[in-house]
């Protein structure tokens, strides 16, 4: 039987942080890092001598430290004030978003995973405009899943939160339309796509291979137009020619290609992880018992959907979580690879870090190691 989803208790009071070593790259000493960096005015030059936006031009485009909502003018800037974090016998708030690739939390929660692991948890849905990682930095939420390509600017500029482990592989589409010309990321020079959110995952990660294709991915004066779409109507957008390409997690980018109008031009399929477990830092800091055993009840959620998938699929339906019919939820989970790991989390992390500061998110001389190791909580998981 399905469980109702409460909602989540308030945090306590706010806890401490420690200074970091004076050669060590954190997530807390990052932001002084990138301040000393760079002057906002002032636009760097590629190897080819091309003129690039700085890197804190960059930072206004995703989310990143700023968000930049295009066509408002709104920002949604990253607060860095840490609501606490929840005593030991108080519910863990988790973020549900109403994507399809959450999955195995959901499993994990409807199964009891957690309740076995001696912990109560609560589901927390959020809405489109809230800042999922601004909510779980400052302590409002524990944790959530998350592309973790998304997390790394954000934690390497100041936010408390940590990744503890890779749930699976796959969930992320940039679709065309089929009679498009476009046959490969270079040639989207020019074409304007849309996308949920220029603070979403999806544009966190095509931004790389954006990047890689030589094409400036800035808002204000790049070489792509990007419009926000609600995720609900990124097809409609392509269908109607509103747009030249979409880009965004399952299922909404996927729906026009399962009707036969489109195809994926791109997608993360190829990566060992694409979502990952968040937790706030403190949490983590303060109660890593807790948050071991958290990361742990996920894992087994993540293993337990690839046999039960028509099931998982009926749950996320039948208590809206997804905004989609089952035999949808079906087809897009049978498309990723569900093998969880937070051993193999680290190990594949350092790549993915290397290949995301091609887009000038990151500072190109940071060490990738060193920034693994600030990103990424060691729980002393083996699997």
């Amino acid at each position: 039987m399905s469980k109702t989803v409460p909602s989540p208790s308030s945090a306590s009071s706010p806890s401490g942080a420690e200074s970091p070593g004076d050669n060590e790259v954190t997530a807390d000493n990052a932001a002084e890092i990138l301040a000393a960096d760079d002057d906002p005015s002032i636009s760097e030059a590629d190897s080819s001598g091309r003129s690039k936006p700085s890197r804190r031009t960059l930072l206004t485009v995703g989310g990143l430290v700023a968000a930049a909502v295009v066509g408002t003018g709104a920002y949604l800037t990253i607060r860095r004030t840490n609501q606490g974090v929840v005593g030991a016998h108080e519910a863990l708030p988790l973020v549900i978003g109403g994507d399809i690739c959450a999955a195995p939390l959901y499993a994990a929660y409807h199964q009891g995973f957690f309740d076995d692991a001696g912990l109560k948890v609560t589901l927390a849905r959020t809405q489109q405009t809230e800042d999922t990682k601004d909510g779980v930095g400052a302590g409002k939420y524990i944790g959530a899943p998350g592309i973790f390509f998304s997390w790394l600017e954000p934690i390497y500029n100041g936010l408390n939160a940590k990744l503890t482990a890779g749930l699976h592989a796959g969930c992320l589409r940039l679709v065309v339309n089929n009679d498009s010309p476009y046959q490969s990321l270079a040639d989207l020079k020019g074409s304007t796509i849309g996308v949920p959110s220029l603070s979403s995952s999806a544009f966190a990660y095509f931004a790389i291979g954006l990047s890689e294709a030589g094409i400036n991915v800035a808002p204000d004066g790049g070489d792509i137009t990007w419009r926000t779409v609600d995720a609900d109507s990124l097809g409609t957008a392509l269908a109607d020619g509103q747009v030249d390409a979409i880009m965004g997690s399952d299922p909404a980018p996927l729906l026009p290609v399962f009707n036969g109008t489109a195809r994926e031009l791109a997608n993360n399929d190829a990566e060992e992880f694409c979502c990952s477990v968040a937790l706030n830092g403190d949490f983590v800091k303060k109660q890593p018992e807790r948050a071991k055993a958290l990361t742990q009840a996920w894992l087994k959620g993540s293993a337990y959907v690839p046999d039960h998938i028509e099931e998982i699929a009926k749950l996320e339906v039948d208590n809206d979580y997804v905004a989609a019919d089952q035999d949808v939820v079906v087809r897009v989970l049978k498309t990723y690879g569900f093998k969880a790991s937070a051993s193999r989390f680290r190990a594949a992390i350092e790549p993915g870090i290397e290949k995301f500061k091609t887009t000038g998110f990151i500072k190109a001389d940071v060490s990738a190691q060193s920034l693994t190791n600030a990103v990424v909580a060691d729980l002393g998981i083996k699997d």
